[in-house]
């Protein structure tokens, strides 16, 4: 059976010696242990509440007031049954529900494994029902665990409020109140969202309190709808799950916006033929399987479901809770996700950069390691389509004027005249005075138009001009000079023949380990950081090949030899 425990310390005496009037204080009871010796005795619930209580209760009542004493005798029988201590709590509640006290209590209360009137003494139970006097009157009261946990037990049941509204609005209030030092363990975090469930309140409030972890299941929302789920969205998920290689990259952060329309049309496609051939796409497999498990409504407090059996609430498309057969269950996927899946998203992505690089010419190219021809086609149509999109919708718009065209008319006429006339002004040819030139610029105006999709918030910096893109709608400038755009391009390409990557220290270094030299003796004439060193040979390495060449092994640096000849080509 179930027990009652307090965590401190065996007092002792001035001269070393156990405190005696301590035992018998705690010889009562009303502490929920007892000292024997120089150690603590367990006390059950039956010891605690047992055979004595009902003598213990009618003699410490005697000056209570008289709701206190019926309470106590409605108390007197204690409950072990889950369902019977529910069932007495209840009544209980509703008989003291419109209880107010003025009392203060004389010492503070244990802390009780379960929550009910009937683990709390005379001097406990009327320190409980004057704080809840206070909160009633709408003064900020800090309470002890159990204080909470016993109010929480009413609202949860509607105990003495109008509407599950009220109540909620209670429990927010008295969780604001908690002791901070007692807040982690008086929290009131899993009522809050049972009652959200429970209840069936607004979904806005059960998003916020229902789920842990808000990133994860936004993503699971996008990969479960992948087919349906728009480019940013589907985006925003891939980079919950392959972040670190997005972020570390110095390409894709420089072309957000093309990044995140490649990158979520390549995983959508790819998902979708992958689906038609072997039944799951990549996206359905990173997601799982969404399954069913137990929950525990409202834990370690008395409550009793109010919902009909076969009621469902659903907190969004990928999480919902369900009461059947007496029983509550919740319905979600779990944040693990494969990891042989999740490093072949990883590939994708990279495939799609490495693309992406050679589209708009950048500088640094990286290295074809996937060897799939079939994707890479894939990739470069999905690139193609998307730049004749983009330079399609950053096209300017030619308005016209209908309005003017009357003007224009009547300006052709005027115009005509004069020529056929032979007068001096037709002489003097049609520039911007003549009235069918004024006409004709004032109906047909040119206005840039570029709507482009918002891609502010975090994650979307502004492009810098380390990118080389090449753009379609770039051209001459009416002077016959090169446009600007152009000029960027030549300034950032190096010329044939160009020095390495390298310092001339670096390059020297690696000239080392290329010829299988000595490199130490190197290192120190040079008061040289190995480690730092080598990190800035693998940054630059890294932007030329996109991988490092360098690996350190018991503080010798080694050549990775997949890349010694790219190494030597560097140099």
């Amino acid at each position: 059976m179930p027990g009652v425990y307090q965590d401190e310390s065996v007092p002792f005496g001035k001269n070393g010696r156990r405190d005696n009037s301590f035992d018998r204080e705690c010889s009562y009871g009303t502490s929920g242990y007892r000292a024997s010796g120089s150690t603590w005795k367990f006390i059950t619930e039956e010891e605690l509440y047992g055979g004595y209580r009902k003598g213990r209760a009618e003699a410490a009542g005697r000056s209570a007031p008289e709701k206190i004493r019926s309470l106590l005798e409605m108390t007197a029988q204690y409950e072990v049954e889950e369902e019977k201590r529910t069932s007495a709590f209840l009544k209980q509640a509703e008989f003291m529900a419109d209880y107010e006290d003025d009392y203060r209590m004389r010492g503070v209360p244990i802390r009780h494994i379960f929550t009910a009137y009937q683990e709390l003494n005379v001097d406990e139970l009327r320190g409980y029902f004057s704080w809840r006097s206070r909160i009633r009157r709408g003064e900020k009261v800090s309470g002890g665990r159990d204080f909470i946990r016993l109010y929480a037990a009413e609202m949860v049941n509607l105990i003495g409020v109008s509407s599950p509204q009220t109540a909620f609005e209670n429990l927010l209030r008295v969780q604001a109140s908690a002791d901070p030092d007692a807040k982690g363990d008086a929290s009131l975090k899993g009522v809050l969202r049972d009652f959200c469930i429970a209840y069936e309140l607004d979904h806005d409030l059960a998003l916020a309190y229902c789920i842990s972890d808000p990133e994860t299941e936004a993503a699971n929302l996008a990969l479960s709808a992948a087919d349906t789920a728009d480019d940013h969205s589907l985006y925003a998920a891939v980079r919950t799950i392959v972040g670190d290689q997005i972020d570390s990259s110095r390409f894709l952060p420089l072309v957000e916006e093309d990044a995140c329309h490649v990158i979520a049309r390549t995983v959508r496609t790819v998902s979708a033929n992958e689906r038609f051939r072997k039944g799951k796409g990549i996206t359905d497999r990173l997601l799982g399987v969404r399954k069913g498990m137990p929950h525990t409504m409202f834990a370690w407090l008395p409550y009793r479901t109010m919902r009909p059996d076969g009621y469902r609430y659903e907190v969004d498309p990928v999480r919902s809770y369900e009461y059947t057969g007496g029983k509550w269950s919740r319905s979600c996927y779990s944040s693990w996700r494969n990891p042989d899946e999740i490093r072949a998203l990883s590939e994708l992505v990279r495939e799609c950069e490495r693309l992406l690089r050679k589209a708009l010419h950048y500088k640094n190219a990286l290295p074809d390691r996937r060897r799939d021809p079939g994707t890479a086609k894939l990739i470069s149509d999905i690139i193609e389509e998307w730049l004749k999109e983009k330079a399609e919708r950053n096209k300017p718009e030619v308005r016209i004027d209908l309005t003017r065209l009357s003007d224009i008319r009547a300006a052709a006429d005027i115009t005509r005249d004069r020529l056929l006339e032979g007068t001096e002004d037709a002489d003097e040819g049609l520039g911007e005075t003549d009235p069918l030139w004024a006409a004709m610029t004032g109906a047909y105006r040119a206005e840039s138009h570029i709507p482009g999709p918002n891609l502010s918030g975090p994650g979307f910096p502004e492009p810098t001009q380390e990118l080389m893109l090449y753009d379609q709608n770039s051209g001459l400038a009416e002077s016959g000079c090169e446009s600007e755009h152009e000029l960027q391009q030549k300034a950032e390409i190096p010329a044939q023949g160009a020095s390495s990557v390298f310092t001339p220290e670096e390059s020297a270094f690696l000239q080392l380990l290329l010829d299988e030299k000595p490199w130490k003796e190197y290192i120190n004439q040079k008061h040289l950081m190995l480690s730092v060193f080598i990190d800035q040979i693998n940054e630059k390495a890294y932007d030329e090949l996109g991988d490092i060449i360098l690996e350190t092994e018991n503080g010798t640096p080694e050549l990775v030899e997949d890349y010694v000849e790219d190494v030597r080509a560097m140099l």
